[in-house]
């Protein structure tokens, strides 16, 4: 599995099903045949994966809600999202601003 460098931004992919549940997430991958239970951090890190995050926003996002050091949660996310990465789940995504384009009303 490749090693998650730099401060990539990630998004979910866009054939996993996936529902909330009481304790978690689970999904369901119709192109692998799998099922995935994420709970936890875990399913919150799904959970905020729904708009595109890089790496140390989630780490920012879980560090106000759980309590976790920087470095452990930087580790712990970064084996995480390599492991979603290696399972199709999510991908990293381009972030270049697109150029201004103006228009004219008209």
């Amino acid at each position: 599995m490749e090693p998650i460098r730099g401060n990539p931004v990630f998004a979910r992919s866009a054939e996993p099903v996936s529902v909330d549940v009481e304790d978690g997430v689970v999904m369901m991958s119709l192109a692998r045949g799998k099922y995935y239970s994420l709970d936890g951090v875990a399913g919150r890190i799904w959970l905020l994966l729904e708009t595109p995050g890089s790496v140390n926003g989630l780490c920012e996002a879980l560090q106000a809600e759980f309590r976790v050091e920087p470095e452990v949660c930087q580790a712990e996310v970064r084996e995480f999202l390599a492991e979603l990465v290696h399972e199709g789940l999510i991908a990293p995504v381009d972030e270049t601003p697109d150029p201004v384009r103006t228009s004219s009303a008209g």
